[in-house]
């Protein structure tokens, strides 16, 4: 049994034909269209994964109610917060542009970024915490203790 090939050969084989051409502007044009889609959804991908001020703030508060509603005393200086909890004193200081958490004076916790300024204040039965971020914005907070507590530190009209 013999293969028999069949081989379709033209004269002029050097340039497209005019179907190549309109498959190929169509590829291509449909190509263009999606790039703009692609550029916007990488671009506001971008964004997703950096924390706001306004989550990073309230995850901040979260987390020093918390400990303010555990600890049994609390001692409020300028820019320096002293909470004493089951025998461990859990200090927030600003370090470099952060506010960051110590335990017992060890440990590196940053709980705020990107933070120009950081001020804790005693109230008549709380804190006050003010931040002030590097574009001006301001964030202002005030805790009060449900039990009573032993608070060392400054009156809020000396905070500042």
């Amino acid at each position: 049994m013999s293969k028999t090939r069949l081989v379709f050969r033209s004269g002029n084989e050097k340039g497209f034909t005019l179907l190549e051409s309109v498959c190929v502007l169509f590829l291509v044009t449909s190509l263009f269209s999606l790039f703009p889609l692609a550029v916007k959804t990488f671009g506001t991908a971008g964004e997703a994964f950096r924390p706001e001020e306004d989550e990073e703030w309230n995850l901040f508060l979260m987390q020093l109610r918390k400990e303010i509603r555990v600890s049994s005393s609390c001692q409020a200086a300028q820019n320096t917060l002293k909470l004493n909890e089951a025998g461990r004193t859990v200090t927030y200081e600003p370090y470099q542009n952060s506010l960051r958490r110590r335990v017992n004076g060890e440990g590196h916790q940053i709980v705020l970024q990107n933070v120009r300024s950081i001020q804790f204040a005693a109230t008549g039965n709380g804190v006050k915490v003010s931040a002030v971020y590097p574009n001006g914005a301001e964030k202002t907070a005030e805790m009060t203790f449900l039990s009573r507590h032993a608070l060392f530190g400054q009156t809020e009209g000396n905070a500042r």
